[in-house]
């Protein structure tokens, strides 16, 4: 099959690269990073598509559940070299985008000359029209600066994404990756259903952290093993920073980005369990890379940040609303993860880096702004109990958080009448 990004050097691949979606009927839902719109001419695609990565996708109604897409890689700077043209189409018996066979009779160039100008300028259909989800963001909005403005939210939502990423989460070494709405996640416990209903045999998006992984070095025992039970840290720098990986550090932050963003903009609700783990399971129970790795986990809090931020204000659905039990869990992760950041944060004291310090402040932020759904971080939760390693073994935890304090916690204080040196009221098994 020929490679479906043709290299040419026409005048209107000066500016960037060019998408062109072939046989896509009228009435379509088109979308492209984060605008999406209702096309009630058949659409042609887009030129002008800037550096950065970008997802494209169509769907045959806005409320359709079926969408397919492509996600791509535009380079930093095209410098001598021309854009790229990438050539799909649409399959109406399947019902997906793919690429145009060999059968097919390809563009020339005087046809790309002549449809480059009714293509769409990368955003400026969206912008123009009114069902677009672009939306003017509030100048009252106490969101830090640096999150906030149109140019700059898609690159907080995917700048770890990459080729290699790419090609390993979804399993093909191409220029242009395919993800639809039933793609299914290895590991996925079973609660995306619809998923699995429509997409039982198909390839299954890989992550580095899957849903089914140990989150704890195997070879490790005893108090090791628990300390790794309880807080993944290590086995998450492990994994990211060993030698012999192909991973980088960035590639938890990446497959973050790529889980949230397929699984809210192609309704796939196996990526978004696997968001919800790694938030709940992994990025807020790793405790430690506040200091050992705290750009790191920096760039998760906030990442994590401009995802809800940008679900609230750029989508029509809400990712807590969809899995409500999966919300609770994360509410709960973030009420831990807040006290036991704040006390890492004090046992620096002097010795605290402006890189850890970062980390408070983040979070300091995400917290301020998860108030408007009213989540207080300051609430109660159960400080001990048994928990499950991943090969069954249980273990006694005991958390020493709110240790101090009157209202938190199961070990609250509570005041009881005393008789003769013992709590009145106890029953007796004296005859």
């Amino acid at each position: 099959m020929e490679d479906p990004r043709v290299s040419s050097t026409p005048s209107f691949l000066s500016s960037g690269d060019v998408f062109i979606l072939r046989h896509l009927p009228a009435n379509f839902t088109v979308g492209c990073d984060a605008t999406s719109f209702n096309s009630a001419q058949p659409f042609l695609g887009f030129r002008d598509i800037p550096a950065g990565v970008h997802l494209i996708w169509v769907a045959p109604s806005e409320a359709t559940s079926s969408r397919s897409g492509y996600w791509i890689c535009t380079p930093e700077s095209h410098g001598s070299q021309p854009g790229h043209v990438y050539i799909k189409q649409w399959d109406r018996y399947n019902e997906v985008l793919r690429d145009p066979t060999t059968q097919e009779e390809p563009f020339r160039d005087e046809s790309l000359e002549q449809i480059s100008a009714r293509l769409s300028p990368y955003h400026l259909r969206a912008a123009s029209t009114e069902s677009s989800h672009k939306l003017a963001l509030s100048q009252g909005d106490q969101t830090p600066p640096d999150l906030l403005g149109e140019q700059n939210i898609w690159y907080q939502l995917t700048f770890a994404i990459q080729p290699d990423l790419l090609n390993r989460v979804v399993g093909q070494t191409q220029n242009a990756w395919h993800v639809t709405t039933t793609d299914s996640v290895a590991g996925d416990s079973g609660l995306a259903n619809e998923a699995q209903l429509y997409n039982s045999g198909a390839p299954h998006l890989r992550f580095i952290f899957p849903m089914d992984a140990r989150l704890i070095n195997p070879e490790a025992t005893g108090a090791e093993r628990t300390r790794q039970a309880l807080d993944p840290s290590g086995w998450v720098i492990e994994k990211l920073e060993n030698s012999n990986s192909e991973h980088r550090p960035e590639d938890l932050i990446g497959e973050f980005q790529f889980a949230f963003l397929v699984g809210m903009h192609l309704g796939n609700f196996s990526c978004l369990e696997q968001w919800f783990f790694l938030a709940t399971q992994l990025i807020f129970r790793s405790y430690d890379l506040t200091v050992d790795r705290p750009q790191q986990a920096r760039n998760l809090i906030q990442t994590f940040h401009v995802q809800l931020l940008y679900n609230e204000r750029y989508l029509q659905g809400d990712v807590l609303e969809l899995m409500p039990e999966q919300a609770r869990k994360l509410r709960l992760a973030l009420t831990v993860y807040k006290t036991r950041l704040d006390e890492k944060l004090r046992a620096l004291g002097d010795h605290c880096t402006p890189d850890q310090q970062a980390v408070g402040m983040s979070f300091s932020s995400l917290e301020s702004w998860l108030w408007r759904f009213g989540w207080d971080l300051k609430g109660e939760y159960v400080r001990s109990g048994n928990v499950m390693l991943e090969d069954g073994e249980m273990v006694q935890a005991e958390l020493s958080d709110f240790e101090d304090e009157d209202e938190r916690g199961e070990f609250a204080p509570t005041v009881v009448e005393m008789d003769n040196g013992t709590e009145a009221g106890l029953l007796s098994w004296d005859t």
